[in-house]
């Protein structure tokens, strides 16, 4: 009976111990728990929320070179129905060969866009000028378009504006700075028995 009476006191104690014990872990594990459920919850946050005050960009305007209007109809070609192409002629042209691969693409690939029987390929040539090239398709002759340094411009407002219909060769618009209003243009006239590009001064493209 002694021993009865002084176990009960050992078993009371050792309990409550373990009960003091358990409620300890869950109070260091709880805090622990809710700090990586708000971290999650705002990693979740930040993945998903969309950035603010981004400005879209809007979709770039054609240059005022589309308000020109130019007359085509004053410098007509012929009517021409086109059927197929002749084989390129790179001897009709002393620097045609050194772009042979631009040529024979845009050959391979264009139709007739210039003066009816004209297929153009234009292409860089440095800051603030481009060059380029047409192919007959009569007879695969190539021909320069008047492009380069002497026709570029800084200040461009637009460049190689052409008519399928029409001989009238407009390479470039320019301006003397970019706050200038005033605009000059360097303008061709494409000569088809000559086979030459001929300078058309500005009132008679208008």
């Amino acid at each position: 009976m002694k021993i009865n009476l002084f176990l009960i006191p050992l078993i009371t104690l050792a309990l409550f111990s373990c009960k003091e014990k358990k409620e300890s872990v869950k109070s260091k594990i709880a805090p622990t728990t809710i700090i990586d459920t708000v971290s999650a919850a705002q990693t979740d946050t930040t993945v998903v929320k969309e950035p603010k005050n981004i400005k879209t960009e809007e979709p770039e305007t054609e240059v005022a070179a589309s308000s020109y209007h130019f007359a085509f109809d004053k410098f007509p070609s012929k009517n021409y129905k086109f059927a197929k192409k002749a084989k390129l002629d790179f001897s009709s042209d002393e620097g045609a060969y050194n772009f042979r691969t631009r040529i024979q693409e845009a050959y391979a690939s264009g139709a007739p866009e210039f003066a009816s029987y004209y297929i153009t390929v234009i292409f860089g040539c440095g800051a603030s000028c481009i060059m380029g090239m047409m192919m007959d398709v009569r007879d695969g002759k190539i021909y320069g378009l008047p492009l380069g340094e002497e026709t570029s411009c800084l200040f461009a407002e637009d460049r190689a504006i052409f008519d399928l219909n029409s001989r009238l060769f407009i390479a470039s618009i320019c301006k003397e700075s970019p706050e200038d209003e005033s605009v000059y243009y360097h303008a061709f006239v494409w000569n088809e028995d000559k086979k030459v590009f001929e300078k058309v001064e500005e009132k008679n493209i208008k």
